[in-house]
């Protein structure tokens, strides 16, 4: 039964979904799924679903009751400009709502909304090099640039630069959007410490704006538009057809990999360790993840003698663990991301995945006090069976004009961003295991903001019941600007996603399309 009628399964498109639903392609490459499943299922609501059952996914397919969840009905695969004037426009005759959806990977429902008409921008698939760009209607230098569809993904955007011999920095999934929301909303990745975000590197958007104009915007053309698409968010602005971003030189790369087993006592003396040598670290330019008993670093500043010394004090703490430690030189990004990255990369498909990620300020590094705080913090993650993340991704050694863009300032006095995830299965959970999934990362959350008050939540990968996001996500002058850029834009609210820039926190309540993670949320008065 599918939304209370009878329907006859497609058993032959049921066994590709039940193949492909794992490893993420369904979610990434087609409109009717999503890599995260609250964003195509109503969290609030376990009957308000139609995803395969929990378990086995090669069973066959879904039976008894299937509902349309939060899944629109009605999609338009975009092909240009055109398509996207034409959804403005018939949205301002009808009322209906609209959202966007590259591929899917927004960890707080952004990608869909209950009832509205769908854009799907993964087939602007456009990607092009330029040796000698320069943004319209600028006079600065020219730069070697690329071109990039807002459909294409990091892996196709690394595979590509790659072939020209250069450098495009980026993030680790490589099936996250390069032009969508890793750098609407900031983007950050293991080259970010020395080159900046990814909202720092871009050169140009295009775009159509709600108004229904297709606009260029770059620091000469449109330059307020620009300021907000770096760091902003998604479809609260426009929807981004392409962006043009600078490259860097390919480059040779050195590799740090070490990893132990952790115990009850070993993993507070390795953070410890980590803490001290984060800000040598960032002026070396090493970038990457860390977690209670991992690191996996990369630079481009350091041959392998010095990089050895660099992490010697490390190394020889996890030798001491039984640990197994491995430095290595790579001719270029690419060659480490197709051997480490790629080969064992995994989207999360097919089960409700939530994060909650928060800058923290460098005071915390420099004292005993500070390390003993993140220490707490991580120990009472782990008493709850999460597990903690270290990110050493912030752009610590990038020269940032202060103020160039919308990134939320906080992330300019940082080396780390850390938090955790939490899950649960498809739709196997019931009712209160997701509410107390709910409250859980709320309360992390909150033991994350007591942490670093003046830090904030990245946006990509924040609790999406944070409270204050507006001061959280951007900073209250920020925000402030933002919201003017949005009422120039799109004085009639045409675009509206949740806790995007506009978005009003009574929406949670009245709108039936945000009703389902609304029900989730917990406030402090």
């Amino acid at each position: 039964m599918f939304n209370g009628q009878a329907v006859k399964p497609d058993e032959n498109r049921c066994a590709i979904v039940a193949g492909d639903y794992r490893n993420g392609s369904i979610g990434t490459d087609s409109y009717a799924s999503f890599v995260h499943t609250y964003n195509e299922a109503c969290a609030s609501n376990v009957t308000d679903q139609c995803l395969p059952p929990t378990g086995d996914f090669t069973a066959g397919s879904v039976s008894g009751q299937c509902n349309q969840g939060t899944l629109s009905k009605r999609y338009i695969t975009v092909a240009g400009a055109k398509d996207v004037q034409a959804a403005l426009g018939f949205a301002r005759r009808t009322g209906v709502t609209l959202s966007v959806k590259a591929t899917g990977h927004d960890y707080a429902g952004r990608s869909s909304r209950k009832g509205s008409l769908a854009l799907w921008t993964r087939k602007l698939d456009s990607l092009d090099y330029a040796p000698s760009f320069t943004p319209l209607g600028s006079s600065a230098p020219p730069v070697q640039a690329l071109t990039i569809g807002a459909g294409v993904n990091l892996g196709e955007v690394y595979a590509f630069a790659d072939r020209h011999n250069v450098t495009f920095v980026g993030g680790s999934s490589g099936t996250v959007t390069a032009a969508g929301g890793y750098t609407l909303f900031g983007g950050h990745g293991v080259l970010t410490p020395l080159y900046g975000m990814g909202a720092d590197r871009v050169l140009e958007f295009r775009i159509v704006t709600p108004d229904g104009e297709f606009r260029t915007a770059n620091e000469a053309t449109n330059p307020d538009l620009f300021w907000a698409l770096r760091g902003g968010g998604g479809a609260a602005f426009g929807v981004v057809l392409d962006a043009t971003f600078k490259v860097e030189p390919a480059m040779p790369l050195t590799l740090s990999l070490m990893r132990f087993d952790a115990t009850a006592t070993n993993t507070g003396p390795f953070l410890s360790l980590l803490m001290n040598r984060s800000a040598a670290w960032a002026e070396e330019g090493w970038g990457g993840p860390m977690d209670a008993s991992t690191l996996a670093l990369l630079t481009p500043t350091l041959d392998l003698d010095v990089a050895n010394r660099s992490m010697e004090p490390v190394a020889a703490y996890v030798t001491a663990q039984g640990g197994t430690v491995v430095l290595e030189r790579h001719p270029s990004f690419y060659s480490f991301y197709t051997k480490y990255v790629a080969a064992s990369s995994s989207t999360g498909a097919g089960t409700a995945t939530f994060a909650t990620f928060r800058v923290l300020p460098k005071r915390l590094h420099r004292s005993e006090e500070g390390r003993a705080a993140v220490a707490s913090t991580f120990q009472a993650m782990m008493a709850a069976g999460l597990k903690p993340y270290v990110f050493q991704t912030a752009p610590s050694s990038y020269a940032h004009t202060p103020g160039s863009n919308a990134v939320h300032p906080a992330w300019r006095d940082s080396y780390w961003l850390v938090g955790t995830s939490l899950s649960w299965e498809s739709n196997g959970a019931g009712l209160e295991e997701r509410v107390r999934a709910a409250a859980l990362l709320q309360e992390v959350s909150g033991n994350l903001t007591a942490l670093a008050p003046e830090g904030s939540m990245y946006p990509n990968e924040a609790d999406p019941w944070t409270e204050d996001w507006r001061r959280e996500f951007w900073g209250e002058e920020n925000y402030e600007k933002l919201l003017q850029i949005k009422r120039k834009y799109d004085p009639d609210g045409l675009l509206s996603c949740w806790k995007c820039v506009g978005f009003e926190d009574k929406e949670m309540e009245t709108d039936p399309a945000y009703r389902c993670m609304g029900a989730f949320q917990r406030t402090s008065t």
